[in-house]
């Protein structure tokens, strides 16, 4: 799977406790029944090893991140969003094939996650990586009782991530060859 840096001046860094005023931001605009920011506050603080907190930053502001745990071969995303004012440039992608190139360095091989049944264009995105529905859970949202599925990526170490951090344009015809 190759993927590119989505723009110029994107990139990746660990998530701060200065970035959670924008990270809500991010998280509210995202999702029916968003984290309260004490709970990413408190995953910041715990500075546990196997616990990591993600952004991606577009001059130094964040626009998006990204939320795992690795526990010997397994990884779990718990939270991952895309400002909607970067939407389909890339950027969730990239920062998605950045952090599972992340777990696989940790250690990391099969990677779970919960997807509401409705979110079509993220369990897209997830199938692009390998991903296939394990399981459903029922009532699974507290907001609306959806049912979740639960992705599961079995052999991260079989996906062959080819991430471009370089930027790039078609200088003669200004094209911007970014977006994937």
């Amino acid at each position: 799977m190759k993927v590119k840096l989505p723009f110029a001046g994107a990139q990746i860094d660990y998530m701060q406790e200065s970035d959670l005023p924008e990270v809500m931001e991010i998280e509210q605009r995202s999702f029916s029944s968003p984290w309260a920011a004490a709970s990413f506050r408190e995953g910041l603080r715990q500075r546990n090893h196997h616990v990591y907190f993600l952004v991606i930053r577009h001059h130094q502001n964040p626009i998006g991140f990204i939320n795992f745990w690795v526990v010997e071969d397994d990884a779990h995303i718990a939270n991952f969003a895309v400002s909607p004012d970067y939407r389909n440039r890339g950027v969730g992608k990239y920062l998605f094939a950045q952090s599972l190139a992340y777990i696989q360095k940790l250690g990391g091989n099969r990677v779970f996650l919960e997807v509401r049944v409705s979110n079509i264009e993220a369990q897209h995105l997830y199938r692009q990586f390998g991903f296939r529905i394990l399981s459903i859970r029922e009532k699974y949202y507290v907001d609306n009782h959806e049912d979740a599925y639960v992705f599961r990526l079995s052999n991260l170490r079989a996906i062959d991530l080819c991430i471009d951090s370089a930027y790039h344009v078609d200088a003669e015809s200004n094209t911007d060859y970014s977006e994937f």
